[in-house]
């Protein structure tokens, strides 16, 4: 029984490995919803659904790192873009806003129901693609950009809607009902 088992639980493993494999590759990430994740402890194999609502995570899914892509995702899901103008490997309040807030479960669930996510990043120890350095510098001069983090929020034209000022002792719940005054008006 505990070989039948164990090859079943293999068996499954593989072909659930191969699907989000495939899927990875070549399909959109909406499509990882209602993948199942099959756990195995010792003798044991339980699933665990793990169901991605697509009104809670659909543009959640990725931070854009393309303007173009996440005004096309804005377009398609109706929703404004927030914009983060940061120095990842450098800037130590972007960095704090990215872990206490941005990477919160809170920010997560209400990002994904609410907003298209773009990152635009000026490190200063990586080298970012020359595409990506050439629109982040236009995006900074176009929106006037002098300090990191800047949080924007723009519309799916792309005018700017407001910006949330990030504070040291911010939490989730205060970052989003900044962003939630600035979207009612």
């Amino acid at each position: 029984m505990t070989n039948k088992l164990g090859a079943a639980a293999s068996q499954v493993f593989w072909a659930v490995l191969l699907s989000a494999l495939t899927c990875l590759a070549g399909c959109s990430s909406a499509s990882l919803r209602s993948l199942s994740v099959w756990k195995s402890s010792g003798d044991k194999v339980a699933t665990i659904e793990e169901t991605i609502s697509d009104s809670e995570y659909s543009s959640l899914t990725i931070w854009h790192d393309s303007y173009d892509e996440a005004q096309l995702s804005a377009a398609d899901f109706g929703k404004p873009i927030l914009a983060g103008f940061t120095g990842s490997d450098w800037c130590a309040p972007c960095k704090r806003l990215k872990r206490e807030i941005l990477d919160s479960d809170e920010f997560i669930k209400w990002a994904g129901g609410n907003v298209v996510l773009l990152e635009l990043d000026y490190p200063k120890h990586t080298k970012p693609a020359a595409q990506i350095k050439k629109q982040n510098e236009a995006l900074k001069q176009r929106f006037q950009i002098s300090k990191y983090p800047t949080i924007l929020l723009i519309d799916q034209d792309g005018e700017r809607l407001g910006e949330i000022e990030y504070e040291k002792d911010e939490t989730p719940a205060t970052f989003i009902e900044k962003a939630k005054s600035i979207l009612q008006n």
